[in-house]
């Protein structure tokens, strides 16, 4: 399966605009320019004090960072709310930025989605999304998740996973991670088409170590049944339980996941990303994210690493959400 050709012709039928607030930086005017070639989604690039080096075309909007102060009394009086002693000043500084900006022209509906991270860091993508787009209705966290694939010569070759979560909660309780298994799980559907068979990973399979960083695992896992009740999923498994079929024939014989989990949820920041970077560089596969998810409009964040590549696919990918 080519995931990312059947996320392209999705995309071109959805026919989505994006903001792009990054529009100084090389990599995103290089993909952008092939966003546009390809007819994958219509752009909005965010123009600050630089000429922004790209052809016109059809399906391109180029909005000056001026147009912010149009909005500016709004955004004050939303953020006093929250923060009674900001001054007017500070919400001018906060908002004169073209990714806050950005995200105010995603709030009043003149794009279905952003993506940055070229050059902002995760924290400042994540705080002006959550700040000013917010969460998503009866939703309490925020995560991400990274979706692999394999290049021909690999054995996993036909083969999509997903991480969660690799780039946002340090520490997530039981309660956020049964949400971040609930939301990859669904959001992993919704790319791939693949019914997700999901895993709670831990040092542990089902009882064959003891300790109290286990129970929140345990407990996640508890809970999502509660939850999800159509959700395949399975937990505490070590690794090569939730992967490897003889090796769950041994551990967990009994299990829903019989080593043919696709989508795993790790119990802590250190461990998820950790575990998708030796996946990308000694794994050989190719990642894209993190994927962001539980946001009341879709957000991505890039990896301030990535190429012109990257960005078309996270483009791909945000097309179909």
């Amino acid at each position: 399966m080519n995931l990312y050709k059947q996320l392209e012709q999705n995309a071109k039928k959805n026919n989505r605009t994006i903001i792009f607030p990054e529009s100084y930086d090389a990599r995103v005017l290089d993909a952008v320019k092939y966003i546009l070639q390809k007819k994958i989604a219509k752009v909005i690039l965010i123009r600050t004090d630089e000429k922004i080096k790209i052809d016109d075309h059809n399906d391109l909007d180029i909005i000056d960072i001026d147009f912010y102060k149009q909005y500016l009394q709004g955004y004050y009086g939303s953020r006093k709310l929250k923060q009674k002693d900001i001054t007017i000043e500070q919400a001018e500084k906060e908002l004169s930025s073209p990714l806050a900006f950005g995200n105010i022209l995603l709030k009043n509906n003149f794009a279905d989605g952003l993506i940055a991270g070229s050059v902002y860091t995760t924290t400042d993508v994540l705080r002006n999304a959550m700040r000013i787009i917010g969460l998503k209705e009866g939703n309490k966290t925020v995560s991400s998740f990274f979706l692999f694939t394999f290049p021909k010569e690999s054995i996993h070759r036909n083969k999509i996973f997903a991480y969660g979560d690799c780039g946002v909660l340090p520490n997530p309780t039981a309660e956020q991670l049964s949400d971040i298994a609930i939301q990859t799980s669904e959001n992993f559907e919704k790319l791939t088409g693949i019914t997700p068979r999901t895993a709670f990973l831990s040092f542990s399979t089902k009882g064959s170590a003891k300790d109290d960083s286990l129970n929140k695992v345990i407990e996640a896992y508890k809970i999502t049944k509660e939850r999800k009740r159509d959700l395949v999923c399975d937990g505490e498994l070590q690794f090569d339980a939730a992967f490897v079929p003889k090796v769950a024939d041994r551990k967990n014989k009994d299990g829903a996941i019989q080593g043919d989990a696709n989508v795993f949820i790790f119990p802590d920041l250190n461990a998820g990303n950790i575990a998708y970077k030796i996946t990308e560089r000694i794994g050989g596969a190719f990642a894209t994210g993190p994927i962001v998810q539980g946001l009341a409009k879709p957000v991505m964040d890039l990896s301030r690493g990535c190429n012109a590549d990257d960005i078309v696919n996270m483009t791909r990918v945000i097309s179909n959400l």
